[in-house]
C-alpha cells in the first residue's frame, strides 16, 4: 500500500507499508494527496516486514520511545534522491506512537527535502489578519496552535498552526496538517472549543481528566481537522505582511510589542528548526551531520531572501501569566482580535 503527498513544487512525500500508518498520514496531509507515481523527494516505509522495501544493511538505525510507546527508525544515505527512511512502532496507543514519529522524524525529514527543493518548512503559525498574513514564530508551547484555533473560530483563514512553507520569493504556502489541541482549549480558546464537534469536546474533557489523574504523565494533544472550526482548504500561497516573534520571558512584567530586525526573526526561525530536527540529528549521528549543516545553510539563504523587506516585531509575554491570559493578550497584541 502506498500514498503520495505534494506539499509544494518538487516536494513530494511517498509513504508505503502499514495501512494504519498510511491512513493516519492521509488524515494529516489528505488535501495534498496526489497519484503515487509522482517522483518523490522523500520516501518513508512503515513496518519492518514490507515486502521488497527493506532497509539496506549499512543504513543508520536507532530506537526510541516515550512513556508507553516505542519506535525504531532507520535512515538511508543522506545524499540519496529521494531521501529514504524506514519506521516501525510499538506500544499502545499505536496512533500516539505514529504521531510522535511524525513530529520527531517524518516532518523533520520533510524539512530537509523542502530545503533541497527551495523551501523552508518553518515551525510557525500563519494567520490572515486585517493587514494581511501574520507569521508567528515561537518555541514549543508558545501558544501558536491555540492562537490559530482562536483565529479560525473568529472566521479568519490560517495557513498552518505549527508548520508553514515559504520559498525564497516570500510566498507562504499552507501545510495541510491537523490542528494540535489540548484540554485547556476550553479555557484558552472558549469560542473555538464551542465550535468543535460534541464528540471532540467529550474526548478533550476525558483527556483532561486523565491528565489530572496522572499528574500530566498522560497528556497527548488531540489532532483535529481545521474543518471542524470552519476552515476550508485553500492551497494558494500568500505574501506576509508581518513576522511576529513570540517570546515568553521570566523577566517580563507586562506584554510588550517592539520592532525587531530581520536577523532576529531568522535567528528565531533557525533555533526552532534546530529544535525540530534534534531527535533526527541524534538518529543520524556523524553520518548525517554534513547533510544537516548543508540544509541549515540553504535555509539561512532562503530565509534571508524570503523575509527581506518584511516588517518584523517581537511580542514579549510574561512567563508567569496563565496560558489563557498569555494567549488572549498575545492574539490581541498581534491585531488578530479585540483586546481584553
Amino acid at each position: 500500500m502506498t500514498a503520495a503527498f505534494a506539499f509544494a513544487p518538487g516536494l513530494v512525500l511517498r509513504v508505503a507499508g502499514q495501512p494504519a500508518a498510511i491512513a493516519q498520514l492521509r488524515r494529516e496531509y489528505g488535501p495534498c494527496e496526489v497519484a503515487d507515481d509522482a517522483p518523490p523527494a522523500l520516501e518513508i516505509v512503515f513496518g519492518s516486514r514490507t515486502a521488497g522495501r527493506a532497509a539496506p544493511p549499512d543504513a543508520v538505525a536507532a530506537r526510541g520511545g516515550h512513556k508507553s510507546v516505542s519506535w525504531r527508525v532507520t535512515l538511508g544515505n543522506p545524499a540519496d534522491v529521494p531521501l529514504r527512511a524506514w519506521v516501525s512502532t510499538g506500544g499502545w496507543p499505536a496512533g500516539f506512537a505514529r504521531s510522535l514519529v511524525q513530529g520527531y522524524v517524518v516532518e523533520p525529514l520533510i524539512s530537509i527535502a523542502a530545503a533541497r527543493s527551495g523551501h523552508v518548512l518553518l515551525p510557525g503559525a500563519a494567520i490572515v489578519g486585517d493587514d494581511g498574513l501574520v507569521v508567528v514564530i515561537g518555541r514549543s508551547r508558545a501558544g501558536k496552535s491555540t492562537i490559530a484555533a482562536r483565529a479560525l473560530a473568529n472566521g479568519r483563514r490560517i495557513l498552518g498552526d505549527d508548520q508553514v512553507l515559504v520559498d525564497a520569493d516570500g510566498s507562504w504556502r499552507p501545510f495541510p496538517r491537523r490542528l494540535r489541541i489540548y484540554p485547556d482549549l476550553a479555557v484558552a480558546a472558549p469560542a473555538a472549543f464551542a465550535r468543535l464537534h460534541p464528540g471532540t469536546r467529550r474526548v478533550l474533557r476525558l483527556r483532561g481528566v486523565v491528565a489530572a489523574a496522572t499528574r500530566g504523565f498522560v497528556c497527548p494533544s488531540l489532532a483535529v481537522p481545521p474543518a471542524e472550526l470552519g476552515s476550508a482548504w485553500q492551497p494558494e500561497p500568500l505574501r506576509a505582511a508581518r513576522i511576529a516573534i513570540v517570546e515568553r520571558r521570566t523577566d517580563a512584567a507586562a506584554l510588550v510589542v517592539v520592532p525587531a530586525t530581520t536577523e532576529r526573526a531568522i535567528d528565531s526561525a533557525r533555533r526552532v528548526l534546530v529544535e525540530q530536527r534534534e531527535r533526527l540529528a541524534t538518529i543520524g549521528g556523524q553520518a548525517w551531520r554534513p547533510a544537516l549543516e548543508a540544509v541549515a545553510d540553504a535555509e539561512l539563504d532562503l530565509l534571508r531572501r524570503a523575509l527581506a523587506g518584511t516588517q518584523v516585531q517581537a511580542v514579549v509575554v510574561p512567563a508567569g501569566w496563565s496560558a489563557a491570559e498569555g494567549i488572549a493578550r498575545t492574539a490581541a497584541a498581534l491585531g488578530l482580535e479585540p483586546g481584553p
